[in-house]
Formats: C-alpha cells, structure tokens, sequence
C-alpha cells in the first residue's frame, strides 16, 4: 500500500496535462475531418436535387451522390427540381515533377478535375470546375506497388473531389 502512494501525484499530473490539452484543442476550435456540425449539411438538409451525370456509373459520380446525401439532401429523380446538378466527365492527368539520374520520373503531379453546372430555379446557372492535386513519388522498381498506390490516390482524390464539389453547393445556396 505504501508502494501506490508515490505514484499518486505523478498520476494527477499527467491527468492535469490531458485536461489542459484538451481544454486547449477545444478552445482553439479544433474539430475532426468531416465532423463539421454548422456547415454545409445545414445548407442542403432537406433540399430535392437531381443528379445528373455524363458518367452515370462512374465513381465519381457515386462520391458526389453519397455527399449530397450526407450533406442531408434528397436526391429525386424529378424532371424541375429546385436544384439540379449536372456533372460532366471526370479528367485525370499526371505529369514528372522531378527526374532520377537516369531520366525516369521520381515524382509525379496527379491531378483530378471536373466541370459541373448547378442550376437552381429562377437563376442563371453556374458553372464551375473543381480540382484536387496530389503528389506521388515514383518508385521504378516497385510497378505493383505504384499501381495499387495510384488506384488509392485516385479513390481518395474522388472522395475529396466530390467533398469539394458539395461545399462548393452549400456555400452558393448560403449567399
């Protein structure tokens, strides 16, 4: 019994650091990727959007349903919805950054991008274009490696894209 008490203080100490991170993290607003409670989900909630796409079975396309819906819109098949989002096809693009010494690209720019058009009633539409940009060091020797690590970046790319595509909608119904 007399062994614990030593301890005792040292263990008040390290639960009064935790507290005063914590307290830190919450006073400076810190908040986890995608727990964002008064953004773009408020701005979309309950709204009917159609979606309309270029590339109706594609991933991309499957990304942006999925965030609308997240978002806390009502997808609709409707043919004069308040909203309508059309989105063309997605272009994929990939360029040497850096090269080795024997001519062989180290290090590659990924780059995703998609042109889409919102439509709302009684408004001009807006087009735009959204672009996600990604890094990616090369690896000559590894070509399994580099084809497994690229189909990753792609995915994620499409999640961020479609992310990127749904704020964009939130913040113009919010002005």
């Amino acid at each position: 019994m007399m062994s614990t008490l030593p301890h005792q203080p040292y263990r008040l100490a390290k639960l009064a650091c935790l507290l005063a991170v914590f307290l830190c993290l919450i006073s400076c607003g810190f908040q986890l990727k995608g727990a964002d409670s008064n953004g773009v989900s408020t701005g979309l909630q309950g709204l009917e959007l159609r979606l309309i796409s270029v590339q109706p079975r594609s991933d991309l396309t499957r990304e942006v349903s999925r965030e609308l819906s997240n978002a806390g819109a009502v997808l609709t098949d409707a043919t004069d919805p308040a909203l309508q989002l059309t989105l063309q096809a997605e272009q994929f693009s990939q360029r040497n950054v850096s090269l080795t010494a024997q001519a062989r690209a180290a290090e590659l720019e990924l780059t995703l991008s998609v042109d889409f058009v919102l439509e709302q009633a009684e408004q001009d539409p807006t087009d735009a274009r959204a672009t996600v940009s990604r890094q990616m060091l090369n690896d000559p020797r590894n070509i399994v490696g580099k084809t497994e690590e690229l189909r990753l970046l792609r995915a994620e790319m499409r999640r961020d894209l479609a992310a990127q595509i749904v704020r964009r909608i939130g913040h113009s119904l919010s002005r």
